[in-house]
């Protein structure tokens, strides 16, 4: 683990992307970008990664980016590992103990977040109400999710001791950073995880939820704009600053070109600056066949769609609120 920070320590906060060797490069990209977005040079960026990584990734890296490699993680981290959540999602619990030592602030960013437009550094404005973390509700309670979610959470709930749980998505967080490793949430966090693994449906997010329970405040949907079923329509319109492509469908394994193709443009211009176009898959939207494909493509496009206007009916109550921590901040999270 590498425990040496920049120099300049009077900045007030940084960002933080953990990953293993499947999502190196996606990574690093993240990070170039929101370098890129932060003009007035107000945060300092890390990299926490583990495995294998290509080397031609490793090289690539800036030195304003600090990173701290992991050569193979314990095997309780793969116990915990569950679907599609991989053991190296474990390591932010690392990292935000590590940095919260240094950082008042920290923004943690999941490696499939897109960072659309403007800096996180605005993020640093919000006022977390003496709270420990800023997050968005999970998209599962935008407002209401299925019922099995709602059961699940309510389960969850009696578990950590709360009449009711408010669940956020954990891809995207703000967090004090004196307070966290004040409050040795990290530690309480892999106590939940130990304790409760076969229940914890999403592992660290459930985990993190439960021992936060209460002490977060709430961000706009704009800052971790869930792609689905239910939003998809509704994502070019709106602009969100941050988008999150939760679920299986990427921007770089999009092979029927279902998503808004900013960020796999962005990325693909990113590996050619490069010459790391190699490292896509079969499954890239730059390997899309119209003749092929195109079939499938408009067959799958019009099953998420649906009905649209419906679909923004459903969230509309909780789309149009103007309680967020960030609108109190005079922020846009939608562009």
């Amino acid at each position: 683990m590498n425990d040496s920070f920049p120099a300049a320590r009077h900045l007030r906060g940084c960002v933080v992307v953990c990953s293993d060797a499947n999502w190196a490069w996606q990574s690093a990209f993240l990070l170039m970008r929101s370098m890129a977005f932060d003009a007035g040079k107000a945060l300092d960026h890390h990299l926490y990664l583990a495995g294998d990584v290509d080397q031609r990734v490793l090289d690539i890296l800036p030195p304003e980016i600090t990173l701290h490699r992991i050569e193979e993680l314990p095997e309780s981290y793969s116990l915990a590992a569950k679907g599609h959540i991989p053991a190296a999602s474990l390591l932010r619990l690392v990292a935000l103990e590590e940095l919260g030592r240094s950082y008042p602030r920290i923004i943690y960013l999941d490696g499939d977040v897109f960072q659309a437009w403007g800096s996180l550094a605005d993020l640093l404005a919000v006022d977390l109400e003496g709270k420990l973390v800023a997050a968005v509700r999970d998209k599962l309670q935008w407002p209401s999710g299925k019922r099995w979610m709602e059961r699940y959470i309510n389960q969850l709930a009696r578990r950590c001791g709360v009449d009711r749980l408010e669940y956020f998505n954990s891809g995207v967080l703000l967090i004090d950073g004196t307070a966290y490793v004040d409050a040795k949430i990290s530690a309480r966090t892999f106590a939940f995880i130990t304790d409760n693994r076969d229940f914890l449906r999403f592992v660290d997010q459930c985990a993190l939820n439960a021992v936060l329970a209460t002490q977060w405040c709430e961000l706009s949907p704009g800052w971790n704009w869930q792609v689905s079923r239910k939003v998809l329509g509704l994502t070019v319109g709106r602009r969100p600053r941050l988008v999150h492509f939760v679920g299986e469908i990427k921007p770089w394994v999009d092979q029927l070109r279902v998503l808004p193709p900013e960020a796999f443009h962005a990325m693909l211009d990113f590996l050619k600056h490069h010459r790391l176009t190699d490292l896509l898959s079969p499954k890239a939207p730059c390997h899309f066949d119209f003749r092929s494909m195109e079939r499938a493509r408009v067959r799958f496009i019009t099953d998420w769609a649906g009905d649209t206007f419906a679909k923004r009916e459903a969230v509309k109550s909780y789309l149009d609120r103007t309680d967020f921590a960030d609108y109190a901040a005079g922020l846009r999270s939608f562009g």
